[in-house]
C-alpha cells in the first residue's frame, strides 16, 4: 500500500483544527510531518515526529497561522509526501491559546513595535597571567517578547484563564501583520493588565513577558475531540445507528464529532 498523507479541517473549535492523516506506512518507519503556510513557515506539528506502528497515523495540528492556505509534508523513511491544501480561516487577527487548544481566545494586538530581545550564552573566564580571558560560548538564547495585547469583556476573563495555569501558550496571527511571527509558543514570565480608559466599555490592555520555546512534548499527538464530544454525538443513536455510520475503526477514529 503506498504512503499518502491528508489534511481536512475539523469543526471543533474556531479557528478549525487540521487533523492530518497518514496511511500506507509500515510498523518501525520513521516519520516526520511538517506544516506549511503561504508565506513560506515551516513548523513541526505535534505528534510529528515518530515511528509507525502499521497503523493509520492521525495528528492533530492547531498552530497553524490564521487566514493562511497550509499544506503538510510527510517524510517517511526517507521521501516525501504532500497533502492537498487546506485553508485556515478566521475573522479576527491574532489569538492565544493553550498548547492543546482546548481553550482558545481572540485578542488584538495593540503594540506597533513589538520589541524583543535576545543574547548570546557566553561565559568569560580571567585567567591569571594573560591580558585576555578563555571563552566558553554556545548557542545565542531565544527572543524575548514584550507583547502588548486587547482584549474585551468576557475574553479577558479567558484570557486571564490561560495565564493563570502557569503553562506555555501559543499566539497566532495572520499572515501579513508586518514581519510578526506568525505562531510564537512561548511561557510568559510576567504581566499586567489595565483598562485601556475611563470611559464605560470594558476592552483591556494587556502587557506580557514572554519567553519563547520549542514545543515541550514534540512527540505527543493533540486531540481534538473527548468522550464527551463522542457521548453527545450518539446521545440520541443506538449501538445499531453506530454500525451503519463506520465501515473500519480507521474511519471512527476519524470522525468530525461536531458533525454528528
Amino acid at each position: 500500500m503506498a504512503v499518502a498523507i491528508s489534511a481536512a479541517l475539523l469543526s471543533a473549535s474556531d479557528p478549525q483544527p487540521v487533523q492530518v492523516a497518514i496511511t500506507g506506512t509500515t510498523a518501525g518507519q520513521m516519520f516526520e510531518v511538517r506544516g506549511t503556510a503561504a508565506d513560506g513557515s515551516e513548523w513541526e506539528i505535534p505528534g510529528g515526529v515518530g515511528t509507525s506502528t502499521g497503523g493509520q497515523i492521525l495528528l492533530i495540528d492547531n498552530r497553524a497561522p490564521l487566514n493562511s492556505v497550509v499544506t503538510y509534508v510527510a517524510v517517511v523513511a526517507g521521501d516525501s509526501y504532500t497533502s492537498t491544501v487546506v485553508t485556515i480561516d478566521y475573522d479576527g487577527v491574532a489569538v492565544v491559546q493553550t498548547l492543546d487548544g482546548q481553550t482558545v481566545v481572540e485578542v488584538e494586538i495593540a503594540s506597533v513595535t513589538e520589541p524583543r530581545k535576545g543574547a548570546p550564552r557566553a561565559n568569560v573566564f580571567e585567567i591569571a597571567g594573560r591580558s585576555d580571558p578563555a571563552v566558553r560560548l554556545d548557542v545565542p538564547g531565544s527572543y524575548e517578547y514584550s507583547w502588548e495585547l486587547e482584549t474585551v469583556g468576557a475574553d479577558s476573563d479567558v484570557l486571564l484563564a490561560i495565564l493563570r495555569t502557569g503553562r506555555p501558550i501559543v499566539r497566532r496571527t495572520v499572515i501579513g501583520m508586518r514581519d510578526l511571527q506568525t505562531v510564537v509558543l512561548g511561557v510568559v514570565t510576567g504581566w499586567a493588565d489595565e483598562l485601556t480608559s475611563d470611559g464605560l466599555h470594558t476592552w483591556r490592555r494587556w502587557s506580557l513577558t514572554v519567553r519563547e520555546i520549542a514545543d515541550p512534548e514534540p512527540s505527543k499527538p493533540l486531540v481534538a475531540y473527548t468522550w464527551n464530544d463522542f457521548d453527545a454525538a450518539m446521545d440520541s443513536r443506538t449501538w445499531d445507528d453506530f454500525d451503519d455510520l463506520f465501515d473500519t475503526w480507521a474511519e471512527f477514529d476519524a470522525a468530525d464529532w461536531a458533525q454528528y
